[in-house]
């Protein structure tokens, strides 16, 4: 049981959800602490990293003892947070707005009284820059909506206009909700590295989003585990962005072993497993993910040529340098983002390489690189050495089987 009004307290990692719309990814704990979230990509300067020890969250959950649980609406990354309260039922429908825009992200949290009315605390603790640019002198407007600056990045926050300052040591806001047993309501938080456009009723944002994700995950009807299929490939499609690349993961610091100094950046493409996620949509299909897998290797490919790196930026750019961040970390990890991964050569990329092209053109799927394609510049690595992509050498792939690390 806990309060939202503290500050979150770290879970085991199979315990946190994964939300994404492809731009970026954000984690949120079972007592509905948001702690894990970059604006506006999944590489930029993360606005809430509690769950590597720094400032930056967003809680929202029920101000009575509780118990949690929760589950994933099926076809998407729309998740239930659901708290047994010693009154009642609470829920909590949390999502990164669909389609996902590469300047602006928006969470989506719609707060719901199932059984018996509810008292659900907000805490609302933005801090840009791996948490060293808090939430600088809020405002609210006459519709009661709060707009602020985290560094660089514009916020508006919708949905609270009875918030105030909640924690002298946390520069944030902080809001206490009362809903009557069946009702529901809405916030909607708002980040850009531009500036905010005029604001959307949550209600158009739920519906695109809802449509967003029917639109994106297919029945897959001749899968095994159909229903786990779906939530795979719902996962695949959320952590790809529109150049077609898949990072590896949400998150950068987590601990593959406690202690063991594996705790890498995985914030990126790796060629490797694109290559084995086109192959594996080619096999099954359909095959929009197949085409961005063949869409940013080959342009990665023919930019690069024998240079090809092991790993990119979604956006086809350099992983940058390894560094840390003076942050506690995760327990049992430290605090590093970036990869050494820029200053390796794998040979056996151009293998899987070869078999992802293959698979797509044995659907007619491989084409020319499309007009305007960004381009990075090229790796230049100082001294390459070959990797093997075996745990600990930098370059290898986030473990088997963790959704939200």
């Amino acid at each position: 049981m806990n309060s939202s009004g503290d500050v979150p307290a770290p879970h085991t990692l199979r315990d946190y959800a994964l939300l994404a719309d492809g731009e970026r990814g954000a984690l949120v704990g079972p007592r509905g602490d948001l702690v894990w979230m970059c604006a506006p990509a999944w590489d930029s300067e993360a606005v809430f990293a509690a769950l590597i020890g720094g400032p930056g969250w967003y809680t929202v959950a029920p101000a009575e003892p509780f118990v949690h649980g929760g589950y994933y609406e099926q076809g998407g990354l729309i998740w239930r947070s659901r708290w047994i309260t010693t009154g009642g039922i609470v829920e909590c429908r949390e999502a990164l707005a669909l389609p996902g825009d590469p300047h602006r992200l928006t969470v989506l949290r719609r707060v719901m009284a199932v059984d018996g009315d509810a008292r659900v605390g907000v805490r609302l603790h933005p801090a840009a820059g791996f948490g060293r640019r808090p939430l600088n002198e809020p405002h609210r407007d006459e519709e009661g909506r709060w707009t602020g600056r985290a560094g660089e990045l514009h916020l508006r926050f919708t949905g609270a206009p009875g918030a105030g300052p909640a924690d002298p040591d946390h520069p944030g806001l902080g809001a206490e909700l009362r809903l009557a047993a069946g009702t529901h309501h809405d916030l909607v938080l708002e980040i850009s590295d531009l500036p905010l456009p005029a604001p959307e009723p949550a209600d158009r944002l739920w519906r695109a989003t809802e449509s967003g994700w029917a639109a994106r995950v297919p029945d897959l009807r001749g899968a095994l585990g159909v229903r786990d299929a779906r939530h795979a490939y719902a996962v695949l499609s959320g952590m790809t962005g529109p150049g077609g690349g898949t990072v590896a993961a949400a998150t950068t610091s987590l601990p593959e072993r406690a202690e063991q100094g594996r705790n890498y950046d995985y914030r990126y493409v790796w060629i490797r497993d694109q290559a084995y996620i086109g192959q594996s949509a080619a096999a099954t299909g359909p095959y929009e993910l197949l085409d961005g897998s063949v869409r940013f290797v080959t342009e990665r490919l023919i930019e690069h040529g024998p240079g090809l790196a092991p790993a990119y930026a979604a956006t086809g750019g350099p992983v940058p340098d390894q560094r840390t961040l003076d942050l506690p970390g995760y327990p049992g990890g430290f605090d590093v983002v970036g990869n050494r991964v820029n200053r390796q050569f794998q040979l056996d990329v151009f293998g899987e390489v070869l078999l992802l092209i293959a698979a797509g053109a044995r659907h007619d799927r491989v084409s020319a690189p499309r007009p305007g394609a960004p381009r990075s510049s090229p790796p230049t690595p100082s001294r390459p050495a070959t990797g093997t992509g075996t745990p600990g050498s930098g370059n290898c792939t986030r473990p088997a089987g963790r959704t939200a690390g």
